[in-house]
């Protein structure tokens, strides 16, 4: 599998707990939004604590993501704190 670039946004409160609006990760070609989720997830684990389902808005490329999304390079993910 050959390395992909993708971009997150994080926006609202998600980025005072990750210290960063925006990161350019680079991951392996096939991957799906949900285990990149996980990931992000296993990375800021304050995330999904602090945000329960329902409460974190996410995007890829300014639409509402499925699971079994793949990801593909130059994607855009969205992580937005919702209220």
């Amino acid at each position: 599998m050959k390395p992909i670039k993708i971009k997150i946004f994080y926006e609202g409160s998600v980025n005072k707990i990750t210290g960063k609006n925006s990161e350019d990760p680079v991951v392996s070609e096939g991957l799906s939004f949900i285990q990149f989720l996980n990931f992000i997830f296993s990375s800021y684990p304050e995330i999904q604590q602090k945000f329960p389902p329902g409460k974190l808005g996410l995007l890829l490329n300014e639409e509402s993501p499925v699971d079994s999304d793949i990801l593909s390079n130059g994607d855009e993910v969205k992580l937005i704190g919702v209220k």
